[in-house]
């Protein structure tokens, strides 16, 4: 007999392009009809003053968590 193949984790985008398998501990927002997860809720408040250029990486990722 052979063991059934493990099942991969889905695997969620952060908005830096880090990947998370378990995002429900992270902050999210819809962006552009897409969920999109943050590594701290710093990052998330600076999105939500300009989502577009945060994204497109015009505006800096926070340094600290805070």
């Amino acid at each position: 007999m052979t063991e059934a193949a493990a099942t991969p984790l889905p695997e969620y985008k952060t908005a830096c392009g880090g990947k998370l398998t378990a995002p429900t501990n992270y902050p999210s927002a819809m962006y552009r009809g897409e969920r999109v997860y943050f590594c701290t809720r710093a990052c998330l408040r600076v999105f939500e003053q300009d989502p577009d250029l945060f994204m497109t990486g015009e505006i800096e990722h926070p340094e600290d968590g805070g």
